[in-house]
């Protein structure tokens, strides 16, 4: 992918990045192809929530076109984010932020939430299936009064200027993308992504829908998942949930 000619799709207010990107792929578009905007009238995060999304900040999603075979598309969160923090560890700054991974694909500077990464599939008409990774960075507008530390990348000394974020973030993707090999590479994908995990060996609390886990992050399994030893000693392999940090994103 990284070998190719990037496409991007720049437009000012859309309702979502992730919405205009399907609307591409269910008229035929072949991706892979970014769609960034100004700003976003109807931006989401996971599990439905409403992603605050002022002019500023970068609003960046890329279509894939059956990027993998089905049963690796469940680790591709993953390689997102390793992708996002790459390339935005590449922009010019000095100091150096600590650019991190909060499992499973929220990106941490200085332990602050700066980027939110949405992944999400949906299977076209002649069968194709359409794969969105959706990110918002925030970049030189920080939201207020949200549950857990955030920050942005001009508050941590990165460069303000949104194409040079775009292009550094798109190379990420890109590589990762490359790395991952459409899913026969992922042990690459996870020992990348661990060196850079955020809260790895420490204590946290993982929250299902049904429950709160407290223990030990103690790794990323084969599959991706996330390997909690909990406070009774056994050792709990989880899919899907939040992971809060103590003194952090809480």
């Amino acid at each position: 992918m990284a070998t190719r000619p990037r496409r991007r799709l720049a437009l000012e207010a859309v309702g979502s990045t992730n919405t205009v990107a399907f609307e591409a792929a269910r008229s035929g578009d072949p991706g892979p192809l970014w769609v960034t905007a100004d700003r976003q009238t109807a931006g989401r995060g996971r599990r439905g929530r409403a992603w605050v999304s002022e002019a500023g900040n970068l609003y960046a999603s890329l279509l894939l076109i059956e990027p993998a075979p089905l049963e690796h598309l469940q680790n591709l969160p993953l390689v997102a984010a390793l992708g996002v923090r790459d390339g935005l560890a590449s922009l010019p700054a000095r100091p150096r932020p600590d650019i991190r991974i909060k499992w499973p694909n929220d990106i941490l500077i200085g332990g602050r939430k700066a980027v939110g990464i949405l992944t999400e599939t949906e299977r076209l008409p002649d069968g194709r299936r359409a794969v969105v990774i959706g990110c918002g960075v925030n970049v030189a507008y920080v939201p207020g009064e949200t549950p857990y530390p955030v920050t942005g990348l001009a508050a941590e000394g990165l460069p303000a200027d949104l194409d040079l974020v775009f292009e550094a973030l798109a190379g990420g993707v890109e590589t990762a993308l490359d790395l991952w090999d459409r899913g026969q590479n992922f042990a690459a994908v996870r020992r990348d992504w661990l060196a850079h995990a955020s809260g790895l060996g420490e204590a946290c609390t993982i929250n299902l829908p049904d429950r709160s886990l407290k223990g030990r992050f103690v790794a990323l399994d084969e599959a991706g998942r996330l390997l909690l030893d909990e406070e009774g000693g056994a050792r709990r392999a989880i899919s899907a949930g939040e992971l809060f940090l103590p003194d952090r994103l809480r």
